[in-house]
């Protein structure tokens, strides 16, 4: 075996290990976004609350990472993707286990604060980590496997928590266990992430990396994505959140096949995202990818609300849908990779996945809105409008982005 052959192989085992830790603590990081969610009947009686005080926590959760997503991602850049990484894991398990240990309202919404400033450190660091030490040719797969542990995790989170409150007598048990999951995770990641520093210092072998200043990242290719995040997550969103009650009410689904519908719908998003991840591998312009598979989508959005296709049509409908919405999710992040100057990853990707709050923030008013006007077929509308608009803002940044690079600029 040749000397290139060896190196090469090398290089791909290390590439492997890092996408393998990196992806876990991603899976973690999703599972960590539900934990409330299966036991909200148990805190309200643990906590002597109304479902309307615990809603505060989510909206807390939200609010806070919102605003600390962008300001993380350029401490990612500085201080090191790694050892924000093992803080962001490490504090959102302290804070499930201190509701679990010292349960109380106020504590609750300490715990809610230092979960949505943990969930802020995740993607800025992941994709740092990930842009500096995947080869170029793997990236989109990459990318593709990373979001599909995302996406696992939330579908593995309510069983997790379900047995866990079962087998350990309560919700307190259940959240001090959830809570072991994210330090424990820190440390196959302690004695280093391969890449994190090599990458880093990739730029200073060409040369001093430019400093970026926030405004200076502030590009309009970067306000571009962070709009596109945001109409995505507001697109995929609202279905996800009500589709159940919207299937009811608009075509007389039953519940249990709404909830089927869901499911199909969520799988689909993950076996979407692992095609997307080939086909971001292989495409010269990742928004046609985006506006090819939304356009579909958002097509069969509308034919789901205009017409009545049944249970068996509106399960496959549903399931095409999520396929159509999860292929373009290593095509979005790759777009942003390709908008971030060099060293800059972390903190553009900070700043773009604030859509993602965004969207979380407002999907939902919207969408109730909807259901409490008895109006469940704008549900898949508005999704499709979002698409839509999600495709011309793709178009839009990648066009811009290319443009100013054929110029030699920043993008």
């Amino acid at each position: 075996m040749t000397p290139a052959v060896l190196t090469a192989q090398t290089e791909a085992r290390g590439e492997y290990t890092t996408l393998t830790l990196i992806s876990s603590a991603h899976l973690v990081s999703h599972i960590y976004m539900l934990v409330f969610v299966p036991i909200l009947a148990d805190l309200k009686t643990l906590l002597g609350v109304s479902y309307s005080e615990l809603a505060l926590a989510f909206t807390v959760m939200n609010v806070v990472s919102a605003l600390t997503q962008a300001p993380t991602g350029f401490l990612v850049d500085r201080v090191g993707a790694r050892s924000l990484l093992v803080a962001g894991l490490t504090l959102g398990g302290m804070a499930y286990m201190a509701v679990g240990i010292w349960p109380s309202y106020p504590m609750l919404l300490a715990a809610a604060a230092a979960i949505g400033l943990a969930n802020a450190v995740y993607h800025p660091a992941d994709y740092s980590i990930l842009s500096a030490e995947m080869s170029a040719r793997r990236m989109g797969r990459a990318y593709a496997i990373h979001s599909f542990t995302g996406y696992l995790g939330f579908a593995i989170a309510p069983p997790v928590v379900y047995a866990a409150a079962h087998f350990l007598g309560g919700p307190r048990g259940a959240l001090i266990l959830c809570g072991l999951i994210g330090p424990l995770m820190t440390l196959p990641l302690l004695p280093g992430c391969r890449g994190e520093r090599s990458g880093a210092k990739t730029p200073a072998s060409k040369g001093a990396a430019p400093v970026h200043s926030a405004l200076s990242l502030l590009t309009p290719t970067v306000l571009l994505l962070t709009l596109m995040y945001t109409t995505l997550n507001l697109s995929t969103g609202i279905l996800q959140t009500y589709m159940i009650v919207a299937l009811e009410d608009l075509h007389h689904l039953t519940k249990e096949e709404a909830g089927l519908a869901l499911t199909l719908f969520l799988i689909a998003i993950v076996a979407g995202v692992l095609a997307g991840g080939f086909l971001a591998d292989r495409a010269q312009r990742q928004s046609l990818i985006t506006s090819g598979a939304l356009a579909v989508a958002a097509v069969l959005a509308g034919l789901v609300g205009a017409f009545a296709p049944g249970a068996v049509m509106a399960l496959v409908l549903m399931t095409l849908i999520g396929f159509a919405a999860g292929i373009i999710v290593p095509s979005r992040d790759l777009l942003t990779r390709n908008a971030s100057p060099p060293g800059a990853a972390g903190r553009v990707f900070g700043i773009v996945t604030t859509g993602f709050n965004f969207g979380g923030m407002t999907g939902p008013i919207l969408g109730a809105w909807f259901i409490d006007q008895h109006a469940p077929q704008w549900i898949f509308y508005v999704s499709a409008v979002f698409m839509a608009a999600t495709i011309i803002l793709a178009i839009m940044a990648d066009t811009n982005g290319r443009a100013i690079a054929a110029a030699g600029e920043p993008v």
